[in-house]
C-alpha cells in the first residue's frame, strides 16, 4: 500500500495534434438567386429537385462536394486544391447545360431520393415566424414540405432551370488560393430577361402579438433593418443574454438561440427560438418578452456589451464563417438585397454603446411576434396580454354567399356550413369563421372524398363532398373556375409513397 505522504507518479498523456485548416484550401461556390422565393405552393419543390439532377450528373469527385437549396439561393460548392475545385466547378456548369437530355427515370429516381431525405426534416422554427409573417406565397414556403414535389414532371424542372440557372443569375465565389481561369460558358444563358421581384407583402397580422399553431417550438421574433449599424452587436448581445437567462439560468431548454433570416430587399427577422422542456415554453416566451423590453427601457449593462461585441468580432474573423458569409453575400447581391461589407460591419462592431442597442431594441419591438404551440398551456394568455400582446390572427372579412346545411354526425364543426360566393370559398360557424378569397387561392389538393383548399396565409379549408347537403353542382362551379395550374394531383397517385398520406 502507498503511504498517503509519497508522492504520486505523474502520468504524461499524449495530447493529440490538432491540425488547423490546409491554408491552401481552395473553396469555390457558384450560386444563384433562386431558390424557394421562385415556387409557387401547388409546383413546390422544383429547386431541390434541380439542385439533386445536377449533382447527379456530375458524377463522383475525389474532394468535398455539396450543393444546397435554401429559400433564396441555390448553391454548388468545392473544397480542395485549387485545380481540382476549377475541374469540378467546370464539371457542375456542363451538368447544369446537359439538363436539356433529361429523362423520366432519372427525375422520379431523385424524386425518391429526397422524399426519403425529407422524411426527417423539419424546418427551423425562425422559418415558421418567417411563414407567419409572408405566408405560402413568399419565402413562408422555406418552412413548407412541398406537397407537389412528387407530380414534378420533366418539362417542369426543365423551365425552372432555363429560367433561374443561367449566366445571368449566377455569380462564383472563390476563398483561398485562386485556380486559373475557371471557364463556365457551357452555363446555359437567359432565354428572356428576368422579371423584376416586387418587394416582399407582409401578412396583416396584429403586432405586437403572438399566434398559436400546432406543434410549433417556441419563437420569439421582431423585424429590424441589416443595414442598421447597431443590427450586428444588439444581435449577438440577445444571443448572450437569453441563452443564460433561458438555457442555463432557469433550465426551461435544451437549446436556446438567436437566429436571422432575410425578409426583403432590406428587412431582417430576427428570432429567439427554444426547445423547452415539458411545458416550459409559455414560461419561456413570457421570460423573453420581459427580458426584451427591460433591454428596450434600460439598455445592457457594459460586460454583457462587451461579450456580445466579441463574440460578433470572432465570427467575422472565423474561417468557416468568412466562407459561408462569402456565398451568402453573393446570392443576397444578385436578388439585389443589402449587403454590408465585412470592413464596414467590423467598424460597426467596435462604435455600438449599450444605448445604442437600446435604441435598436426599442425601434423593433413594435413588430414583436410569439409563436407558441396550440397545446401550450392557455392560462398563459392574460399574461402575455398583460405584456402587450395581443392574439395575432386576424379574423377574415365576412363572407355572404349560399350556404348549405350540414349532414349531421360526420367529421365537421357542429352548427358549421359552407357558404360559396362568386369569389370565395369557406366554412363559418358560431365559433368558427375560415375563407379564403379566389384571389387568395394558392393551392387546391385533391383527396380521396374531396380537396382541400389552401389560402395565401396557409389557411387550410379541408372540403369532403359527402359532409354537405346538395353541394355537387356548387363545387363542381367552384373547381372549375380554380385555375388549373393549382391543382395538386391525388396523393393516391404519387410515383414516391409517403408514410404521412
Amino acid at each position: 500500500m502507498t503511504h498517503p505522504d509519497t508522492p504520486r507518479s505523474t502520468v504524461h498523456r499524449r495530447v493529440p495534434e490538432v491540425r488547423l485548416p490546409d491554408q491552401d484550401l481552395t473553396s469555390g461556390f457558384l450560386v444563384f438567386g433562386t431558390g424557394r422565393l421562385d415556387e409557387s405552393f401547388a409546383r413546390g419543390g422544383a429547386a431541390h429537385l434541380v439542385e439533386h439532377l445536377v449533382m447527379r450528373r456530375l458524377g463522383p469527385t475525389d474532394v468535398e462536394t455539396n450543393a444546397t437549396t435554401a429559400p433564396h439561393h441555390l448553391s454548388f460548392e468545392v473544397h480542395g486544391g485549387p485545380d481540382v475545385v476549377k475541374d469540378v466547378l467546370e464539371r457542375i456548369a456542363v451538368a447544369i447545360g446537359s439538363l436539356e437530355s433529361l429523362t423520366d427515370e432519372e427525375v422520379l429516381a431523385e424524386k425518391r431520393i429526397i422524399d426519403h431525405e425529407l422524411r426527417s426534416w423539419s424546418p427551423h422554427p425562425s422559418l415558421l415566424a418567417v411563414r407567419e409573417r409572408l405566408g405560402v406565397r413568399s419565402e413562408g414556403l422555406g418552412a413548407i414540405d412541398p406537397p407537389s414535389r412528387c407530380f414534378l414532371t420533366v418539362s417542369e424542372v426543365l423551365r425552372f432551370a432555363r429560367q433561374h440557372l443561367v449566366r445571368e443569375n449566377a455569380v462564383l465565389v472563390l476563398t483561398g488560393p485562386a485556380p486559373d481561369d475557371i471557364d463556365l460558358t457551357q452555363l446555359p444563358s437567359a432565354e428572356r430577361p428576368a422579371a423584376p421581384r416586387g418587394p416582399a407583402t407582409l401578412l396583416p397580422l396584429v403586432t405586437p402579438g403572438f399566434v398559436r399553431r400546432q406543434g410549433a417550438p417556441l419563437s420569439v421574433s421582431f423585424l429590424t433593418s441589416r443595414s442598421d449599424p447597431r443590427h450586428a452587436v444588439g444581435v449577438n448581445v440577445l444571443d448572450v443574454l437569453l441563452h443564460e437567462q433561458v438555457r442555463t439560468r432557469d433550465q426551461l431548454a435544451y437549446t436556446a438561440e438567436v437566429d436571422t433570416q432575410d425578409i426583403d430587399t432590406d428587412s431582417t427577422q430576427v428570432s429567439f427560438t427554444c426547445d423547452a422542456i415539458d411545458d416550459d415554453a409559455a414560461h419561456a416566451a413570457l421570460l423573453v418578452v420581459r427580458v426584451l423590453r427591460q433591454v428596450a427601457a434600460e439598455g445592457v449593462p457594459e460586460d454583457v456589451l462587451e461579450r456580445g461585441r466579441r463574440r460578433a468580432l470572432a465570427l467575422l474573423d472565423h474561417p468557416g464563417w468568412v466562407v459561408a458569409r462569402a456565398h451568402e453575400d453573393a446570392a443576397r447581391a444578385l436578388l439585389g438585397r443589402t449587403v454590408v461589407p465585412v470592413t464596414e460591419e467590423r467598424a460597426h462592431v467596435a462604435a455600438t454603446s449599450a444605448a445604442d442597442v437600446r435604441g435598436w431594441l426599442a425601434d423593433a419591438l413594435p413588430t414583436l411576434l410569439v409563436l407558441l404551440a396550440d397545446e401550450t398551456d392557455q392560462r398563459f394568455e392574460p399574461q402575455l396580454a398583460s405584456l402587450g400582446l395581443v392574439l395575432a390572427d386576424p379574423p377574415p372579412p365576412p363572407l355572404n354567399g349560399r350556404t348549405f346545411r350540414p349532414k349531421p354526425f360526420r367529421g365537421i364543426p357542429r352548427g358549421a356550413r359552407l357558404v360559396l360566393s362568386q369569389d370565395a370559398i369557406g366554412v363559418v360557424g358560431p365559433d368558427l369563421s375560415v375563407n379564403v378569397r379566389d384571389e387568395d387561392l394558392v393551392g387546391l389538393e385533391d383527396t380521396s372524398g374531396g380537396f382541400v383548399v389552401v389560402g395565401v396565409d396557409g389557411t387550410t379549408i379541408p372540403v369532403i363532398t359527402g359532409d354537405w347537403w346538395g353541394t355537387g353542382s356548387a363545387l363542381a362551379s367552384y373547381l372549375e373556375r380554380s385555375p388549373h395550374a393549382l391543382r395538386i394531383p391525388d396523393a393516391a397517385t404519387c410515383p414516391c409513397p409517403r408514410t404521412d398520406r
